[in-house]
Protein backbone atom coordinates (compact mmCIF):
# COMPACT_ATOMS: atom_id res chain seq x y z
CA UNK A 1 0.00 0.00 0.00
CA UNK A 2 2.99 2.21 0.77
CA UNK A 3 4.03 1.94 -3.03
CA UNK A 4 0.75 3.10 -4.14
CA UNK A 5 0.67 6.03 -1.74
CA UNK A 6 3.56 6.92 -3.48
CA UNK A 7 2.52 7.16 -7.11
CA UNK A 8 -0.64 8.95 -6.06
CA UNK A 9 1.73 11.75 -4.00
CA UNK A 10 3.84 12.28 -7.05
CA UNK A 11 0.98 12.55 -9.48
CA UNK A 12 -0.69 14.89 -7.56
CA UNK A 13 2.62 17.61 -7.25
CA UNK A 14 3.04 17.05 -11.20
CA UNK A 15 -0.58 18.65 -11.23
CA UNK A 16 0.79 21.40 -9.11
CA UNK A 17 3.22 22.73 -11.27
CA UNK A 18 1.33 22.81 -13.92
CA UNK A 19 -0.87 25.73 -12.51
CA UNK A 20 1.88 28.49 -13.18
CA UNK A 21 2.43 27.87 -16.71
CA UNK A 22 -1.21 27.79 -17.10
CA UNK A 23 -1.50 31.44 -15.92
CA UNK A 24 1.39 32.12 -17.75
CA UNK A 25 -0.48 30.83 -20.81
CA UNK A 26 -3.66 32.52 -19.59
CA UNK A 27 -2.07 35.59 -19.13
CA UNK A 28 -0.43 35.84 -22.13
CA UNK A 29 -3.76 35.05 -24.10
CA UNK A 30 -4.93 38.42 -22.40
CA UNK A 31 -1.98 40.01 -23.57
CA UNK A 32 -2.63 39.91 -26.50
CA UNK A 33 -6.91 39.89 -26.71
CA UNK A 34 -6.01 43.78 -25.24
CA UNK A 35 -2.96 44.44 -27.23
CA UNK A 36 -3.55 43.36 -30.24
CA UNK A 37 -5.87 44.59 -32.92
CA UNK A 38 -7.92 41.99 -34.75
CA UNK A 39 -8.58 43.36 -38.21
CA UNK A 40 -10.90 42.15 -41.39
CA UNK A 41 -8.87 40.85 -44.02
CA UNK A 42 -9.35 41.82 -47.68
CA UNK A 43 -10.72 39.27 -49.47
CA UNK A 44 -7.90 39.88 -52.06
CA UNK A 45 -4.36 41.01 -51.37
CA UNK A 46 -4.75 45.48 -52.45
CA UNK A 47 -1.75 47.43 -51.91
CA UNK A 48 -2.98 50.71 -52.27
CA UNK A 49 -2.00 54.00 -53.59
CA UNK A 50 0.83 56.42 -51.90
CA UNK A 51 -0.19 59.63 -50.43
CA UNK A 52 1.38 62.24 -48.70
CA UNK A 53 -1.89 63.31 -46.92
CA UNK A 54 -2.42 61.14 -43.76
CA UNK A 55 -5.76 61.58 -42.60
CA UNK A 56 -7.53 58.66 -40.93
CA UNK A 57 -10.93 57.69 -41.24
CA UNK A 58 -12.52 57.61 -37.67
CA UNK A 59 -15.19 55.19 -38.13
CA UNK A 60 -15.35 52.07 -40.59
CA UNK A 61 -17.23 52.67 -43.73
CA UNK A 62 -20.90 51.19 -44.17
CA UNK A 63 -19.76 49.77 -47.23
CA UNK A 64 -16.23 48.48 -48.60
CA UNK A 65 -15.63 48.59 -51.94
CA UNK A 66 -12.47 46.04 -52.81
CA UNK A 67 -10.52 46.25 -56.45
CA UNK A 68 -7.82 44.07 -56.99
CA UNK A 69 -4.83 44.74 -59.60
CA UNK A 70 -6.82 41.85 -62.11
CA UNK A 71 -9.75 44.49 -61.67
CA UNK A 72 -11.37 41.93 -59.55
CA UNK A 73 -13.78 43.45 -58.00
CA UNK A 74 -15.38 42.60 -54.21
CA UNK A 75 -18.14 44.73 -52.25
CA UNK A 76 -18.35 43.86 -48.76
CA UNK A 77 -16.33 40.38 -49.24
CA UNK A 78 -18.81 39.56 -51.45
CA UNK A 79 -17.63 39.10 -55.75
CA UNK A 80 -19.48 41.42 -57.92
CA UNK A 81 -19.58 43.16 -61.08
CA UNK A 82 -19.49 46.54 -61.95
CA UNK A 83 -22.56 46.85 -62.99
CA UNK A 84 -24.58 45.05 -59.76
CA UNK A 85 -22.61 47.52 -57.52
CA UNK A 86 -25.59 50.70 -57.70
CA UNK A 87 -28.37 48.31 -56.42
CA UNK A 88 -26.73 46.51 -54.20
CA UNK A 89 -24.99 50.87 -52.45
CA UNK A 90 -29.31 51.49 -52.86
CA UNK A 91 -30.01 48.46 -50.84
CA UNK A 92 -27.21 48.99 -48.22
CA UNK A 93 -28.16 52.20 -47.85
CA UNK A 94 -32.04 51.77 -47.84
CA UNK A 95 -31.07 49.19 -44.75
CA UNK A 96 -28.79 52.02 -42.93
CA UNK A 97 -30.13 53.03 -39.68
CA UNK A 98 -27.96 56.43 -39.78
CA UNK A 99 -28.49 57.64 -43.23
CA UNK A 100 -26.62 61.17 -42.74
CA UNK A 101 -23.34 59.16 -41.58
CA UNK A 102 -23.57 56.65 -44.59
CA UNK A 103 -20.47 56.34 -46.55
CA UNK A 104 -18.23 54.00 -49.07
CA UNK A 105 -14.78 53.02 -49.23
CA UNK A 106 -12.81 52.45 -52.35
CA UNK A 107 -9.81 50.29 -51.65
CA UNK A 108 -8.23 49.53 -55.15
CA UNK A 109 -4.76 48.52 -56.06
CA UNK A 110 -2.33 51.03 -56.55
CA UNK A 111 -1.28 49.20 -59.75
CA UNK A 112 -4.77 49.72 -61.33
CA UNK A 113 -5.64 53.36 -63.69
CA UNK A 114 -7.74 56.05 -62.61
CA UNK A 115 -9.99 55.62 -65.58
CA UNK A 116 -10.77 51.61 -64.64
CA UNK A 117 -12.03 53.12 -61.47
CA UNK A 118 -14.37 56.12 -63.04
CA UNK A 119 -17.38 53.29 -63.23
CA UNK A 120 -17.13 51.99 -60.08
CA UNK A 121 -17.47 56.14 -59.17
CA UNK A 122 -20.16 56.07 -61.51
CA UNK A 123 -22.29 53.87 -59.98
CA UNK A 124 -21.69 55.32 -56.05
CA UNK A 125 -22.91 58.64 -58.45
CA UNK A 126 -25.79 56.68 -59.89
CA UNK A 127 -26.69 54.89 -56.27
CA UNK A 128 -27.28 58.64 -55.03
CA UNK A 129 -24.24 58.86 -52.64
CA UNK A 130 -22.09 61.59 -51.83
CA UNK A 131 -20.04 60.06 -48.91
CA UNK A 132 -17.33 58.19 -51.13
CA UNK A 133 -13.26 58.00 -50.13
CA UNK A 134 -10.62 56.16 -51.50
CA UNK A 135 -8.36 54.18 -49.36
CA UNK A 136 -4.22 55.51 -49.65
CA UNK A 137 -0.88 54.21 -47.57
CA UNK A 138 0.89 57.14 -46.50
CA UNK A 139 4.13 57.35 -48.47
CA UNK A 140 6.88 57.10 -46.13
CA UNK A 141 8.85 59.00 -47.84
CA UNK A 142 6.87 62.83 -47.55
CA UNK A 143 6.95 63.06 -44.13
Amino acid sequence: MKIGQKYAARAASNDDNMVPLINVVFLMLVFFMVAGQIKKADPIAVIPPNSVNDTRAATDPNVEIVVGADSVLYVDDELKTVENVQAYLEEAFEASADKDGFWVQVKADGDIPLEELRPIFNQVRLAGLTKVSLATQHARGHE
